[in-house]
């Protein structure tokens, strides 16, 4: 190959190149499963598959007049459930290990996007109490949330995006039945049973002192989460907001009382109450929290606190029929059935040395 050769060859390649580049880079910026730029083009449906590159966008782009806000805990709850009850289009904005902060972030950015009839949040106590993220939204990749464009390289030319999730954006669209209730559901691919959940479980240490719920640090950062929640419960009276207690299996709580932070976890469901309980647009529902069945039945579990669709579904079902609601006048009795499941559990525990009995 001579010189003249060489340099056609090279100048065709790049242009090539930069052909591909451009053709990858428009097709991830039309079909944008990610919803970074907009909501789906005609004929598809967003398929809910990737929380942690989709939630800013599902946020801003997507029509909806509800939101589902929630940890792991509440994955497999089916929004489409309170859809029917209430009358409107629910999103799920659910992050793993779910801050307070995470959760009002993404409800601040629903407020912008749209009005915002209902909110169903699934309070994990542990919610409450953890320190407030400087970066809310802890779960998502850096280059969807924010708005520099330089950053979209990561996205527009992303191999993945270009031979899994659009060929997924596709024929998932075709399914009639494709249900967007189930957004970011795992129970349909976990394996649920008793040997699974113990499996994930294995304490270790020695038991600590229970923690009371005095202590300057706990109170300052449950405080400081509540401010978060009740500023947004303050500014919008024209939303209903719906909070249930999350379920977690016997294995969670066991966890917890050995090192000491159950009552402080009681401790932040109350304060929830305490705060929110006030205003005529809030409402809290025991769900299903405090049953003993749903508790320490680990058939139902996949790991030491994950619950299957069928306990899921209990929770948001409480909330559809406005039953066992909770108040201050009675936050107390509803967490005394709680505690009294835990302490039975801890003293079968002694009894009987072993965890033979969580078969029976």
């Amino acid at each position: 190959m001579n010189e003249r050769e060489a340099k056609k060859f090279i100048k065709g390649f790049f242009m090539i190149s930069a052909l591909l580049l451009v053709m990858a880079a428009v097709t991830v910026a039309v079909f944008d499963p990610f919803l970074h730029y907009h909501k789906p083009i005609a004929g598809l449906k967003t398929i809910f598959t990737k929380k942690e590159y989709q939630l800013n966008g599902v946020m801003d782009h997507l029509d909806y007049d509800a939101v589902m806000l929630g940890s792991s805990v509440t994955m497999n709850i089916n929004s489409s459930d309170f859809d029917r009850a209430f009358d409107c289009n629910t999103v799920k904005a659910v992050a793993s290990g779910a801050r307070c902060s995470t959760l009002c972030y993404y409800l601040d950015k629903a407020y912008k996007h749209t009005d915002v009839k209902y909110v169903f949040w699934g309070l994990d106590p542990d919610q409450i109490c953890y320190e407030v993220d400087a970066v809310p939204d802890q779960e998502q990749v850096y280059y969807m949330r924010d708005k520099n464009p330089l950053n979209d390289v990561n996205y527009l030319w992303s191999m993945n995006v270009l031979l899994e999730d659009i060929p997924n954006m596709i024929a998932m669209s075709r399914h009639a039945d494709y249900d967007p209730g189930l957004a970011y559901e795992f129970a349909s691919f976990s394996v649920f049973g008793t040997d699974q959940a113990l499996s994930t479980h294995k304490p270790e240490g020695e038991m600590h002192k229970m923690l009371d719920t005095s202590g300057e640090e706990y109170q300052r950062r449950i405080n400081a989460n509540m401010d978060l929640v009740e500023e947004l419960v303050a500014a919008h009276p024209e939303t209903e907001f719906k909070f249930f207690f999350t379920v977690a299996g016997i294995l969670w709580w066991d966890i917890h009382y050995r090192d000491g932070l159950m009552e402080r976890y009681f401790g932040a469901w109350r304060n929830a109450v305490d705060r929110l309980d006030k205003y005529d647009n809030v409402t809290f529902y025991s769900g299903v929290f405090n049953s003993e069945e749903c508790i320490t039945d680990l058939s139902h579990y996949c790991d030491y606190c994950h619950a299957d669709a069928g306990i899921n579904a209990l929770q948001a079902q409480s909330v559809i029929n406005g039953d066992r609601i909770i108040t201050m006048e009675n936050v107390d009795e509803e967490i005394d059935i709680l505690r009294n499941i835990v302490l039975s559990f801890e003293n079968r525990l002694i009894t009987d040395g072993n965890w033979d009995f969580l078969y029976e």
